[in-house]
């Protein structure tokens, strides 16, 4: 279907800053951060704006958001994310050759192993560990560094969760490994190198698992079911009938394991929310001692989802038009990026009622985290396309965390709640660290 044939509210006639050539704004997004997508619209005179041109990396591209947006940016018939992210970005985070730059075929095939990795019952294993160190961690009793101990806790589960078994030492390490990718991906200058540094260590210890794993005989005849996630990544094939090559299959390894670690920086946000709501506190602690469980309740999975539509983790996504088109009054060329402003989407002032206000009562009752602009893990089908399949773990594990953090009172420097919306990713700088009240 051509562009003119889609609805109209995608036909916007296009605006005075359409026609003219902006300039280069890749190093004011380095330096602004979360800040950059509003301070572009603002210096276009167009706060409300659903698409705008703007120029990154040199070339052209259009900056979008909203549900409407979000239903172009995940149309696959036009948009596509070979090549889309950018390389400095990409290779730290995702490693060459994964999932999230594949298309089409190739796709939809790397996809099943993500799906069949975490399907309902394996997903209940990886959250039970996570309850269960949750639950250790809050009853020791001492000051808890909220951020540090969601990456040595969700490290662990993660890890055991695919069927890796080592000493906690070298979990821990691992885990931090990992956390130190999605700390530096974002951040020019010593993390980022920091970061590769990180990923390249990484993979060389997924590689090893792999190539053992792959040796191991007693794989053979056991049902899919009956495999481990390490297991599943080892053996899965391509659309060419053959194994992934040693590195992609380890690129994939951590490309399971990483965003469970990665949610610590909303257990980091968790904390403060609660700090800041005592109310929620309180509900959340009532809840689960009526239930007589952290996991699954309403009311902190509400929480969980309020935390990642408020607070800024993924910045912004990108994608490049298949063939020349159309959107929202702007012309785009083939090849030409799209970028999705996710945080922008997710507070959107036009979609979200009281959008800068903390309420999880929002995502109370039916279809609770299903809106078209909700994206802090992307939108459209999980199956079919590109919206991270491992989104029900991540709103499970801090559910689960706020519910356990919810648990005891504490308190806390404000002044570690602190956190910069310049840096990406962002995260409270001081932990931020609790302790608990007598």
């Amino acid at each position: 279907m051509e562009a003119t044939d889609r609805p109209a509210a995608w036909r916007t006639m296009p605006t005075e800053h359409a026609r003219t050539r902006p300039k280069d704004a890749t190093r004011d997004l380095l330096r602004d951060g979360y800040t950059w997508a509003d301070a572009a619209r603002a210096r276009a005179a167009d706060p409300a704006a659903r698409a705008l041109p703007v120029r990154l990396l040199g070339r052209p591209a259009l900056l979008v958001r909203g549900a409407e947006a979000v239903r172009f940016f995940y149309d696959g018939t036009l948009l596509r994310r070979e090549g889309a992210v950018p390389l400095a970005v990409r290779l730290p985070l995702f490693g060459r050759g994964a999932v999230h730059g594949l298309d089409d075929g190739p796709h939809h095939r790397r996809k099943e192993l993500f799906l069949r990795a975490t399907e309902p019952r394996r997903r209940a294993g990886l959250v039970a560990a996570a309850d269960a160190g949750w639950a250790r961690a809050v009853a020791a009793g001492g000051p808890l560094d909220v951020h540090a101990t969601a990456v040595r806790v969700h490290g662990r589960a993660v890890q055991r969760w695919a069927g890796i078994e080592l000493p906690e030492a070298e979990l821990d390490r691992r885990a931090a490994g990992l956390a130190q990718v999605v700390d530096g991906f974002g951040v020019p200058g010593p993390a980022w190198v920091q970061a590769l540094r990180a990923r390249r260590e990484s993979e060389a210890w997924a590689l090893e698992l792999i190539g053992r794993t792959r040796l191991d005989a007693v794989r053979a005849g056991r049902a899919p079911d009956e495999l481990s996630v390490l297991e599943l990544v080892a053996g899965h094939r391509g659309e060419d009938g053959q194994l992934l090559p040693g590195h992609t299959a380890a690129v994939e390894l951590l490309n399971l394991l990483r965003p469970t670690v990665a949610v610590s920086w909303f257990a980091a946000f968790a904390a403060l929310a609660l700090h800041e709501h005592p109310g929620w506190a309180r509900r959340l602690r009532e809840e689960a001692a009526g239930r007589a469980t952290a996991v699954g309740g309403p009311e902190a999975t509400a929480f969980a989802h309020e935390v990642r539509r408020l607070f800024p983790f993924v910045p912004l996504l990108a994608a490049r038009a298949r063939r020349p088109l159309e959107w929202g009054g702007h012309r785009l060329e083939a090849g030409q990026r799209v970028v999705l402003d996710v945080h922008g989407t997710n507070t959107d002032p036009w979609e979200w009622e009281r959008a800068g206000e903390f309420d999880p009562a929002r995502f109370l009752g039916t279809g609770a985290g299903a809106a078209a602009n909700l994206v802090p893990q992307g939108g459209g089908d999980v199956a079919a396309g590109h919206r991270c399949p491992g989104e029900e773990v991540t709103v499970a594990v801090l559910a689960v965390a706020a519910a356990h953090l919810a648990s005891r009172d504490w308190r806390t420097d404000p002044a570690g709640l602190r956190y910069d919306l310049h840096r990406m990713p962002t995260r409270p700088q001081g932990g931020p660290v609790l302790e608990p009240l007598a």
